[in-house]
Parts: structure tokens; sequence; C-alpha cells
């Protein structure tokens, strides 16, 4: 007898691809135990090999699962790849025929999103714009949530997978900020894997308020058995397995005004806005700050207003 679709565990899954081809030739080669350079180490071409492997193993778990893939530059980000059960909802931007097969889409649409990067811009090490590629990956889950529920059926549990490998850019603090909060109240579990030698503060935060899981693989060229032993199976299996925990979060912000990572700060009281130093006016919502000390007839009739 046939299992009814609507009753099997079913997942969306958005991969969040980084696409830099110079990034990705600037990482250091792996060492070994004995301190000697591993001959292969991870280029675009490999990583984007063991991804594709990863992708067809988790449609392979179940039927009912969904994948989408997008792409990031340093300038955009792109959908390569949709489950053909998606694509009413969610089409793919690029003109490349639908197939089945994601191996071929994800390799077509990547090429021309490489062009579009090289013609746009010839410095391919800015980082990724991973709040494009948050934003455009949560605006999907949303839509197809929304469009199974408008049909009447049970939506797949979506959750995101950050695989990137350049560092935090502060000037996209407030949007990556922005997409972690509407995760977190959407019950969007965002899994992050940190390809480069630096820690990530956003993935980070990413990962601790919307229960995922951080990893940072200690060996880049053994990236698919880490895809496949630690986010291929689905949310509600993680309780029962030994997994990775995370050593500490760092929690600091980064200042609206100089856009780099702070410890102390001033805090506008009205937009809530965060400022490494003390400025007379808000850049954000324009609020006025009042720097001069208060005089004791002020603070009497400060006192007096919240008496009456």
């Amino acid at each position: 007898m046939a299992q009814d679709s609507d009753k099997e565990d079913r997942s969306l899954l958005v991969i969040l691809l980084e696409a830099h081809q110079g990034l990705w030739s600037q990482l250091n080669p792996e060492t070994d135990a004995n301190g000697t350079e591993e001959p292969r180490h991870l280029t675009l071409a490999g990583f984007l090999q063991q991804v594709l492997v990863f992708i067809n193993t988790f449609l392979s778990l179940s039927d009912a699962n969904q994948v989408a893939v997008i792409g990031m530059t340093s300038t955009t980000s792109s959908v390569l790849y949709t489950s053909p059960s998606l694509l009413s909802s969610s089409p793919v931007a690029n003109p490349v025929e639908v197939s089945s097969n994601p191996s071929h889409e994800v390799l077509a649409n990547l090429t021309i999103l490489l062009r579009e990067e090289e013609r746009q811009t010839g410095d391919a090490a800015q980082p990724a714009a991973l709040s494009g590629g948050l934003s455009r990956g949560l605006c999907l889950i949303n839509k197809a949530v929304s469009s199974a529920r408008a049909g009447g059926k049970r939506s797949a549990l979506p959750r995101v997978l950050c695989l990137q490998g350049s560092p935090d850019a502060t000037q996209q603090y407030i949007a990556v900020m922005n997409s972690i909060f509407a995760a977190q109240r959407s019950e969007v579990v965002i899994d992050a894997c940190m390809l480069s030698g630096s820690e990530s503060t956003f993935l980070q935060q990413a990962t601790h308020l919307t229960g995922g899981i951080y990893l940072r693989p200690k060996l880049r060229g053994a990236l698919l058995q880490y895809l496949l032993t630690i986010y291929c199976g689905f949310t509600f299996s993680r309780s029962h397995l030994e997994l990775p925990q995370p050593l500490g979060v760092d929690f600091r912000a980064s200042c609206f005004c100089h856009r780099r990572a702070i410890d102390m700060g001033f805090v506008c009281s009205v937009c809530l806005s965060i400022f490494c130093e003390n400025v007379p006016e808000c850049s954000i919502c324009g609020t006025c700050f009042s720097n001069a000390p208060r005089t004791p007839a002020a603070k009497r009739k400060v006192g007096s207003a919240f008496t009456d």
C-alpha cells in the first residue's frame, strides 16, 4: 500500500553557495597531522562537486524532500536551482532549461552568475552578499510555505544551510541581523559551514538564535563527509545524534557609523542604532542627543514631571 506523501517526513533545504573564483583560490592548502601540506586543497570546482553529491543524497532520502540552491557573489545573489515541485511558486530566474537533474542546472546557472560577476566588477575578493542570499532564501521559503497552506497541504520543514568562505562584511550587519530575526520568528533553522580560517560572527549568531549547527571544518578537502554526517539528516533527529557543539558565540555587534565590531558602544534610545562614538545626532532616525550636563533646576523639573 502506497504511503500518503502528506504524512511523510519532508524537508525544504535552501543552500547558500558562495561563488567567488578568486576567493576560493586564496584559501590556504590544508595540513595534516605531521604538518605537511595536503596536495588537494579545496577549490571552487571541488567544492561544487562535493555539494552536488550532498544535494543528490539529500533528495534520495525522501521523495518529498525539496531543495533550492542560491548562489552568492560580491554584488548579487541568484537562484541556481529549485526542485520541480517548487517551480510553480519559486521559478528560477536565469534562462536555463528546467531539468530534474540539479547538477546540470546548478552548474549552468552558476556559469551565468560568474560571467555576470566578472562583467560588473573585476574584484572577486569582496565578501559575499550574505544579506541578499538570506533574504532571497527566506522569501522563497515563505512563498513555498504559504502556497502549501493555501492548497491545504502540510508544508515541509524549512531550513537554510550557509556555505561561506569569505569573512563577515560589517556593512551588511543590519540586513543580516534582520534576516536572522525573521528566520527565528518563522521557525526557520539556519545551519552554517564556515570554510575559511576565520570565524564568522554573523553565522555564529544565526545558528545560535535559530537552533542550527555552526561548523568550521578542520579538513576542507573532506567537506562531503561533514555535509553527509551533520547536515543531511532531518532536524528532529538531531537530538539523537552526537553533533559538534559550539565552543562559544561571538555576540559583538557592528556599529552603524563605521561598520566595525565593537564590545561597548552608544545606543539610540529611539531606533536602537549602535554607535562606537558619542554622536550628537542619530544618523539613522535623526534623533538629537543632549550631551550637556543637566542643571539642578532641570533635574527638579524632570523629577516633578514623573511625580505629577
